[in-house]
């Protein structure tokens, strides 16, 4: 709808209001005549203003449109005319190159000149359709958007007239404070309250106006010239009110007068009296008009700041379409790089064939080759489906010279509406894995953590305080033990380690330290000892020191006899009550038998060395209760590990090889790096390296004599074992009944009974020899 026509209305009311108040002023004499002549002015002014205000927006809208409508269409004259002159020329090349080429290399030269043109014709048809296209979006984008900018001119509408209304508002407590001051009659009370009337209607409009959605400039007029109606009608109202009132003052006045003072001398003073309330009046009125004219002179402003804005709006489509650019085509990559040329390639092809819009962002060469970045903004949603039908993807390969036997590969990024496509063009070059990357990719833990991983498990983790090491002959378990022993002997505080070694001397005896056995009979006698401190620390009986004792013993499963096998898997858990730790060192075959189960091995921590954590894996499983999983993970670490150690270890010299265990406690297992092969000999350290147990005294009160005195009085007496089953599990069964005085037994493990003297008849246990 023409602003115009919206104002239609108000411009006739105006004119009319002008007209019968310039009549009035004609045809009235006085105070009447004063009156109306300000009526008529201010219909006059209003009509005049609301005729200028649309015609002049209605005109301008009408004139924007039809511009334009008109440049658009020249665009489209001018995009086809200059895009047919460029495919007309780049035919005439083509068919010159063409004939050219017939005449068996005559014109080599002329032909490279032809085919130089005609890249450069093809380049700038294919830019100046791509910039058309782009400023064409842009302009199209712009003309949208030109009614946000009314938008904003109406609401700076809004804004100058509820500033109006509160200049009003103002002007009207002015008023009221300026009547409460005269004296009090029926008139000013009247006045009175048709100004608070009028003030509560002005103040509903102000917050009505705040509120209210203007979508055209009449919605504004309406409230500015509805309260303006109301102002004027008071007035008139007041000034008949006025009359009234004046006329019945003269009537007294002149009685009055007639009575106190001559006829002439009353008129002229009531002739004086009359033209200074007529000028009064006249002076507010006046005051009010001015300010009315000066709210129209704001609207006018804003009427020029819309046509500013329009303006802006007309330059910026005509500096547009001047351009002649064009946005149908996809964006293309500038440059004549491969990597561009392939871009380029890619994007007109989805466009000529499918229609799809793909704009070059960029393109990053890789090891591999080279990825390409496209924009799919003016395609949103596009799948890989709808970018690979067919042979697509034979065809992006040509495109690209991918390597053979390689096809691109599409990834989309719907959040930022693109879509990257990676192409092969070599094979990557293989990176050489170190033994950091292996270790740390298989969950390795390095040599400097071999120590105090194990102590971790074996001497502060209470619930298996007996370290069974076992790997084949020659698999290392020499070398891991020796650096164990180190890490202890500088670690372990207060402990006595007594050390067996029933092969001193021999070829490989790499321990060099004080032994506390040095051959079989010594080695057995030396466990024995520990078992019997054991039970005579577990019967409170002994009056050692409660030293806490650490006791080593190497070919345990070879130079050992059934015995202390047996008696081993009958204290290996007890002795964490009393600071006690056993390391058992054999062969991982022997388990299974020789009295050895795998069961048994469970109330171990145990330590497989090299090849033996392949007999670790076999039984995890199945025998040791390993969860499944975890064995699948672990399995998978050590394999792949143990690939590159084998190949590794072929260029290392023997004592600075690679070497690995596998540390099985309570479900868990870890892989562990064994430290380099011990070299030098082992000193005490914090701690004391045994050769004669017992012999240490912690209190200087007490003489070493007196402890081993002691030693000897509770480790002396015999060990009742079961003469059918040899288990210790045994309790006292009462006296002879014949006697009186030979104990009498019964196992807990057989049920047998037996007596004191068949202990000491058949008995397995011995006097320990200190």
């Amino acid at each position: 709808m023409n602003f115009n026509h919206i104002y239609y209305g108000v411009f006739v009311g105006s004119t009319l209001l002008g007209v019968t108040g310039l009549v009035q002023w004609w045809n009235s004499e006085g105070l009447t005549k004063s009156l109306a002549l300000t009526v008529g002015v201010a219909g006059t002014t209003s009509a005049l203003v609301c005729a200028g205000l649309g015609i002049a927006y209605g005109e301008k809208h009408a004139s924007l449109e039809k511009q334009t409508a008109d440049k658009i269409s020249d665009i489209e004259r001018s995009k086809s005319r200059e895009a047919t002159d460029l495919k007309v020329a780049i035919d005439n090349l083509k068919s010159s190159i063409k004939v050219l080429e017939t005449q068996d290399g005559k014109y080599a030269e002329q032909i490279a000149s032809l085919k130089a043109q005609l890249n450069e014709k093809s380049e700038q048809f294919l830019r100046i359709v791509a910039e058309k296209d782009l400023k064409i979006s842009e302009l199209q984008g712009i003309v949208n958007d030109r009614d946000k900018r009314v938008e904003e001119f109406l609401e700076d509408s809004r804004t100058y007239t509820r500033n109006f209304f509160s200049l009003r508002y103002a002007q009207l407590a002015s008023i009221e404070k300026d009547l409460k001051k005269l004296e009090d009659s029926p008139a000013i009370q009247q006045r009175l309250k048709d100004l608070r009337e009028l003030k509560d209607e002005m103040y509903e409009a102000t917050e009505e106006i705040k509120n209210l959605d203007i979508k055209d400039f009449k919605t504004v007029l309406d409230f500015i010239f509805e309260f303006d109606n109301k102002f004027l009608g008071m007035k008139v109202k007041w000034r008949n009110s006025l009359l009234k009132s004046s006329q019945l003052e003269n009537k007294e006045l002149k009685q009055s007068l007639d009575n106190s003072i001559p006829k002439p001398v009353a008129i002229e003073r009531f002739a004086e009296g009359i033209e200074e309330v007529d000028a009064r009046i006249t002076q507010k009125y006046e005051n009010l008009l001015l300010n009315n004219n000066s709210i129209h002179a704001q609207l006018l402003d804003l009427l020029e700041q819309r046509n500013l804005v329009i303006n802006d709006l007309t330059n910026e489509v005509e500096n547009l379409l001047h351009e002649n650019k064009e946005l149908q085509k996809p964006l293309l990559a500038i440059g004549t790089s491969d990597y561009a040329l392939a871009a380029n390639r890619i994007a007109n092809y989805y466009h000529q064939n499918y229609g799809y819009k793909l704009d070059v962002i960029s393109w990053q060469e890789n090891e591999t080759g080279y990825s390409i970045l496209f924009a799919t903004r003016r395609n949103p949603g596009l799948t890989e489906s709808e970018l690979l039908p067919h042979n697509t993807l034979e065809q992006l390969a040509a495109f690209t010279n991918a390597l053979q036997g390689t096809l691109p590969k599409f990834t989309f990024n719907y959040q930022h509406s693109t879509v990257t496509l990676e192409v092969t063009l070599r094979k990557p070059v293989s990176k050489e894995i170190t033994v950091e990357d292996i270790f740390r990719e298989c969950g390795i833990l390095r040599a400097e953590l071999f120590g105090q991983t194990i102590r971790k498990y074996h001497i502060e983790k209470t619930g298996k305080p007996t370290l069974r090491v076992m790997s084949a002959t020659g698999g290392g378990k020499g070398i891991a033990v020796k650096n164990l022993l180190n890490y202890y002997l500088q670690n372990l505080d207060g402990y006595e380690i007594w050390l067996s070694d029933p092969q001193h001397g021999s070829e490989e005896d790499y321990w060099d330290c004080e032994k506390a056995a040095i051959n079989p009979n010594q080695a057995s006698t030396l466990f024995n000892k520990f078992a019997q401190l054991l039970r005579s620390r577990d019967a409170k009986t002994s009056s050692d020191p409660n030293i806490p004792v650490l006791a080593i013993f190497d070919e345990f499963d070879k130079k050992h006899d059934l015995d202390d096998k047996k008696t081993a898997s009958e204290i290996w858990t007890t002795i964490r009550h009393h600071s006690m730790r056993l390391v058992l060192i054999g062969q991982s075959g022997e388990v299974g038998k020789n009295r050895w189960t795998w069961d048994e091995m469970n109330n171990c921590c145990l330590l497989f060395i090299s090849n033996a954590i392949d007999t670790f894996i076999k039984h995890a499983d199945k025998d040791l209760g390993m969860n499944s999983e975890t064995l699948e993970k672990f399995t998978k670490n050590y394999n792949k590990a143990f690939k590159w150690i084998a190949k590794a270890n072929v260029d290392i010299s023997p004592e600075n090889q690679y070497r690995l265990a596998a540390l099985y406690c309570n479900g868990q297992a870890l892989l562990l790096e064994i430290p380099p092969a011990f070299k030098g000999i082992l000193s005490d350290g914090k701690s004391w390296l045994a050769s004669k147990p017992f012999e240490k005294a912690v209190n200087n009160n007490v003489s070493i004599s007196q402890i081993i005195e002691e030693a000897e009085t509770e480790v002396s007496k015999p060990v009742i074992a079961c003469p059918y089953c040899n288990s210790l599990s045994v309790k006292k069964n009462g006296k002879d009944k014949a006697t009186k005085t030979i104990q009498q037994y019964k196992c807990n493990s057989c049920g047998k009974a037996f007596s004191e003297k068949d202990v000491l008849t058949n008995s397995n246990s011995s006097k320990i020899d200190l």
